[in-house]
């Protein structure tokens, strides 16, 4: 089958210096179908542009009845939709499933379009592996749990399936992408799934659930070994939500990567909860090379953090930062504006608390009201639901990367705020925070921020393109600085 995904971040003048990442949803359900037999083949359009040139050659690896699968986040929705009808007017025959976060929550609105024929709700690969034995076979697909169809013209909702563990599921098929090394962020590794814990903000457990699943350690130390001395990846970082969660589990991943030598060749990030930090953790994770600790800080207000039900406290934030910087880690942090019943005064908090911390990197986003999410809720429930056509909106970056002063209506404002001046102290935040001296040194001399943030190409100094293009963006920004203040 051919697995597609679609291009759906605008990144503007950031997009040269911004990494781009493995599609690893994709990716992961290629291997799986792979593992099993089956025959897969992906399509990423940040690669190269969807077209019915590009999808009759991939065609060329497969045989029919054709198969087309595309994830969906809801920012890229109405892309994926586009697809979807492209695909069914060049080949009517075909069968085509949608799956990610935004089908999953809102799987009629998928099933609605004449073009999409499937959609799996949840972690799609033991789903998918049963519905394209089904599809090749001719066979019946209507038991099949956590799929969605329709019959009659109406949609069809079969029972959830459970979440697979994790044991029998193979290594992530980093060989998949190495034709396109030089472009994409080889540097990753998810090593767990789901999280117990349930923000108002976070939309990935309706896929992932509210259980740490774990990937074995055995094949997570493959992975690293495969990303160090194959690959050459001298960054890597680990995507799990909560990687301290499980320390026991730390302890011994950490011990092998010690003794394979890891950290003499490569440096890891990780991203936590502050109250998953101890000093016997850092000090060890230290040791195992690990260099930079990402929190979700959220807020500097106590009052905003018990709404967001995030389980911890600012004090708690606080105290990880100055432990993690105990132990010579580097610190990167969010936090979001635009909360429900947030006042201005709130929103600066927040940067005074990230600037008292001295934290290295900062993102100050937008409150974005994903589908399943208990924000998403609040913001019906308070009329405060603004989506554009196609959701193209909803992107928690999108204030930083679009010139949103101007183009760009948020999808959610709460009560008593203005839209202009949210946007304004959104600006603000990030341009204040991220241009002081210091910080734009350290980017430049390191060339590297946290992963998947920014970067900067080697020796990136002795080309003239580069120094265009950075000018152009310092330009940018400067432009944007002159545009909130004439606006103030």
């Amino acid at each position: 089958m051919i697995l597609i995904n679609p291009k759906s971040t605008k990144l503007g003048i950031f997009e040269r210096y911004v990494p781009l990442s493995v599609p690893i949803g994709v990716g992961c359900l290629a291997g799986y179908l792979l593992h099993h037999g089956r025959r897969a083949e992906i399509i990423d359009e940040h690669i190269e542009p969807f077209s019915r040139e590009l999808l009759k050659k991939a065609l060329e690896k497969v045989s029919p009845p054709y198969i087309f699968g595309i994830s969906t986040l809801t920012a890229c929705a109405q892309r994926s939709y586009n697809i979807s009808k492209e695909i069914k007017s060049w080949y009517p025959d075909s069968r085509i499933i949608l799956g990610g976060i935004h089908p999953t929550v809102l799987a009629d609105e998928a099933l609605e379009k004449d073009s999409v024929d499937f959609v799996i709700r949840g972690e799609a690969e033991k789903i998918l592996l049963e519905l394209y034995d089904a599809i090749k076979n001719n066979k019946d697909y209507s038991q099949i749990r956590g799929l969605s169809y329709k019959h009659g013209g109406k949609p069809v909702h079969n029972p959830p399936a459970e979440l697979p563990t994790l044991e029998d599921f193979p290594p992530f098929p980093y060989h998949l992408f190495e034709k396109d090394l030089g472009k994409y962020n080889f540097g990753f590794i998810a090593s767990s799934r789901g999280c117990p814990y349930n923000c108002i903000f976070c939309s990935q457990r309706t896929i992932s659930g509210q259980k740490f699943r774990y990937v074995p350690e055995e094949i997570v130390i493959g992975e690293i070994d495969l990303l160090i001395n194959k690959y050459r990846q001298t960054h890597i970082n680990f995507l799990d939500d909560n990687f301290t969660a499980n320390k026991q589990r730390v302890v011994r991943l950490c011990e092998q990567m010690i003794k394979n030598g890891f950290q003499e060749k490569a440096a890891f990030d990780l991203q936590t909860r502050a109250d998953a930090v101890n000093d016997e953790i850092l000090a060890l994770l230290k040791r195992a090379g690990f260099r930079l600790v990402n929190y979700g800080l959220e807020t500097a207000s106590e009052r905003l953090m018990l709404l967001l039900n995030k389980k911890e406290t600012v004090a708690e934030n606080i105290a990880a930062v100055k432990l993690a910087k105990k132990h010579g880690f580097g610190v990167s942090g969010t936090f979001i504006f635009g909360l429900p019943t947030e006042t201005r005064e709130e929103r600066w908090q927040s940067y005074n608390l990230a600037k008292k911390m001295d934290l290295d990197y900062v993102r100050f986003n937008n409150a974005t009201p994903y589908p399943g999410t208990r924000l998403y809720e609040i913001a019906k429930e308070e009329g405060r639901l603004f989506v554009e056509e196609g959701w193209t909106n909803l992107n928690a970056c999108a204030s930083l990367v679009q010139d949103s002063l101007t183009e760009l209506k948020l999808p959610y404002v709460p009560q008593g705020c203005d839209e202009q001046e949210l946007k304004r102290d959104i600006i603000k935040a990030n341009l204040f925070f991220s241009l002081r001296p210091k910080r734009v040194f350290k980017l430049l001399i390191k060339r590297i921020g946290p992963v998947g943030w920014f970067y900067l190409p080697p020796r990136w100094y002795l080309s003239f393109e580069e120094w265009r293009c950075l000018i152009k963006l310092g330009c940018s920004l400067f432009k944007s600085l002159v545009k909130v203040y004439s606006r103030n």
